[in-house]
């Protein structure tokens, strides 16, 4: 039974099955985007020498903005012991920083440093123009698109996205 069978229980039209076949070919690809992006936050990590929890973290204060230190253990699935680790390792190197959250003293929040004494060694440097080359390439890949298109693309890397981190949560939960 191919995908379109499996949801409306009739046999599949020549537009269901080529809907099925375009539903399979993005699924494969947002497999492999997610690969991908593993192989390539490891090789980021590699390349400055980072463990890949601190890069994991690090990653994710990039793109959520400062959070409480739990809900970053939370989400990368550390103890609080073990975050507390990350983010002396991240302190160290400059890279991030524990403020105290101005509604509860009792919390953390946890940022990107925005000191200008950022690491500054050859790793980093390389690693800064390696990820400018990408942002290139990702602009000129992002012309292809008119803005309805990207749009559309958008809405559905969030919802995909969304779809993705209640499955995280689903898999920590039943450990």
């Amino acid at each position: 039974m191919d995908a379109s069978q499996a949801s409306t229980g009739r046999p599949a039209r020549a537009d269901d099955q080529h809907r099925a076949q375009l539903l399979d070919q993005v699924m494969l690809e947002a497999r492999r985007t997610g690969s991908l992006s593993t192989l390539h936050n490891r090789a980021a990590a590699d390349l400055v020498s980072m463990n890949q929890t601190d890069w994991d973290c690090l990653d994710l204060l990039d793109w959520t903005g400062p959070i409480p230190a739990g809900e970053l253990a939370k989400r990368v699935g550390l103890t609080s012991g073990a975050i507390t680790g990350v983010l002396d390792r991240l302190e160290k190197f400059g890279l991030a920083r524990r403020v105290a959250d101005p509604g509860d003293r009792r919390r953390v929040i946890v940022e990107i440093s925005a000191d200008p004494e950022m690491p500054t060694d050859e790793r980093f440097a390389s690693l800064h123009a390696l990820f400018a080359l990408l942002g290139n390439e990702m602009l000129v890949a992002s012309g292809e698109f008119d803005d309805d298109e990207l749009a559309v693309v958008l809405r559905w890397l969030r919802i995909g996205n969304e779809a993705v981190e209640r499955s995280t949560v689903r898999m920590r939960e039943s450990r």
